[in-house]
């Protein structure tokens, strides 16, 4: 009786079924005696405390206590399950001859390791959590040992990849600096540095490019289109593949070949602008590193040639340069030839245009869409700030002589004054 009332008192505070299932297997076929339970629930109520401890909670409050035992018996019942792989018999004999905190501290010590590992597929991704916010997290969710092993699984892949990641970007001659800062996707790292030591060496040495930015991966599409062209072939080195360790070579080899197999004969084929294929590939495929001095790539020069044969290549950042850009709007607004510099009758046609024709907003807006992407939201603003305080003069009716908008086009826009 003293018995069944001793498993009883230890299993009332378990909320882990294969705990309950252990402990009762262990008492119906004599793994644990009665002297042996007695042990189990006074090292069950040390643990308890020392539990609630770790987490800051008060031991004189019997809730915690008690959400301090379940916590427990939830890192036994872990550790049991994943050592024995449920098998109850050998899940016995360790409830048998291990002391219930070792079990415990088995639990634990599975969710730590846990912790350590990265949580996702990017540098510099580090926990938000502190190591006992987590376990008490794990804790509350009654984490099962399916659940648990699928996401250790998940976390070692994405350590895997992380390791490889970081040491194609040395093998390329980089740092993970940068990529940090960015948290790169480590699976697009190592596409494109694999891309580079495959496809670019050549060209990433002669250029002294260490990882790629939007520049050099354009370069790299580049030399592999000639090379198609002039060869009707593609080269590839494999050569830096003695360098990868064993436990890498087999995601190495089926990222090349995906590399070759889906991305090649995109860059190659004639049909398609390099550009578009770039613009395709370099966000969903690859990574690149930015540049920081804010400049232009040549990249997006060349999905950009309508903007920059208009403009001249006027840095849409620089105050000093907004009159150039609102001469251009102004053109475009009154269906003129579009300049930056306007003569003084060029101004009034294009002011008489917009009075008799109306303002063509939308040709404005599109001419802004065939800027670098980067530069679009602020050109749009420009525009918007100047048609808003300049319309009222632009299509003031009783400034027949336009005496008044060419004051205000005068200071705003780039207008030669007339020769005296």
């Amino acid at each position: 009786m003293a018995l069944t009332q001793n498993t009883h008192s230890v299993a009332a505070y378990d909320n882990a079924p294969f705990f309950e299932k252990v402990l009762k297997h262990a008492v119906q076929n004599n793994f644990i005696d009665q002297p042996r339970l007695a042990e189990i629930i006074n090292d069950a109520a040390t643990g308890s405390l020392q539990i609630a401890e770790y987490f800051d909670e008060s031991t004189h409050l019997r809730k915690n206590l008690e959400v301090s035992m379940k916590r427990m018996v939830s890192l036994v019942s872990l550790h049991l399950e994943d050592t024995t792989d449920g098998e109850l018999d050998k899940a016995a004999q360790l409830l048998k001859d291990k002391p219930f905190r070792a079990l415990s501290r088995g639990g634990s010590q599975m969710l730590k390791a846990l912790y350590n590992m990265p949580e996702d597929e990017h540098f510099g991704s580090a926990r938000l959590d502190s190591e006992r916010e987590f376990l008490k997290k794990c804790l509350s969710k009654e984490l099962s040992v399916a659940k648990y092993r699928q996401s250790f699984k998940d976390c070692e892949r994405y350590k895997s990849h992380l390791n490889l990641a970081t040491l194609l970007v040395k093998k390329l001659g980089a740092t993970t600096s940068e990529l940090d800062e960015m948290h790169a996707s480590t699976q697009h790292v190592i596409r494109t540095s694999l891309l580079s030591l495959a496809y670019g060496a050549k060209k990433a040495i002669t250029n002294k490019i260490k990882f790629p930015d939007e520049n050099t991966l354009f370069e790299i599409f580049t030399s592999i289109r000639k090379e198609w062209a002039l060869l009707g072939d593609v080269t590839c080195s494999s050569k830096f593949m003695d360098d990868v360790p064993a436990e890498y070579q087999v995601y190495t080899k089926s990222t090349l070949q995906s590399i070759q197999s889906e991305d090649i004969p995109k860059i190659v084929n004639q049909a398609i602008s390099l550009e578009s294929v770039l613009n395709d590939l370099k966000h969903s495929q690859y990574f690149y590193l930015h540049n920081q001095l804010n400049e232009v790539s040549r990249f997006d020069k060349a999905l950009s040639a309508d903007w920059f044969a208009l403009t001249g290549g006027i840095d849409a950042s620089g105050n000093d340069e907004d009159s150039l850009l609102l001469t251009l709007f102004l053109c475009v607004a009154g269906g003129v030839d579009r300049k930056t510099t306007l003569k003084v009758f060029e101004a009034k046609k294009a002011v008489l245009n917009i009075r008799e024709n109306g303002l063509l907003q939308n040709e404005v807006l599109n001419l802004i869409k065939t800027a670098p992407h980067d530069d679009i939201d602020q050109l749009t603003s420009l525009w918007d700030e100047f048609i808003d305080e300049a319309s009222p003069y632009l299509l003031d009716s009783s400034d027949e002589n336009l005496h008044e908008v060419m004051m205000y086009l005068t200071e705003r826009c780039n207008i030669q004054k007339p020769k005296k």
